[in-house]
């Protein structure tokens, strides 16, 4: 099976910085652009997920590297103007899966 990686995605991590509640108050920083692989998630998959709602559902693809096993769910992702908030990262052989929601609208940084 050959995948398309078709598309560049920006992974971004949240700097240090704390309030009085303990919520994280630094900046998102990019940490790379990586060309992916992206597939929408089916409802059937959602609902398994526990993801029914107003939002979107979908596995990035890359290629496994340094960087992208270091992905956790406290990074996020931009795809075509969209946030995604990484929600699972899976290693399988040459490549990792990373699964993410976003709620459909495009955000500034």
């Amino acid at each position: 099976m050959s995948l398309r990686l078709d598309r560049r995605v920006t992974f971004e991590r949240q700097g240090a910085g704390r309030n009085a509640l303990n919520e994280p108050t630094g900046a998102w920083a990019e940490i790379a652009t990586l060309w992916a692989a992206r597939t929408d998630l089916s409802e059937t998959e959602r609902a398994a997920a526990g993801q029914i709602g107003a939002v979107r559902a979908a596995r990035f693809t890359l290629r496994r590297s340094v960087l992208t096993r270091s992905l956790t769910g406290t990074d996020r992702l931009r795809d075509e103007g969209m946030i995604w908030n990484i929600t699972g990262v899976a290693a399988r052989g040459r490549w990792v899966d990373v699964s993410a929601v976003s709620n459909g609208r495009k955000e500034e940084a």
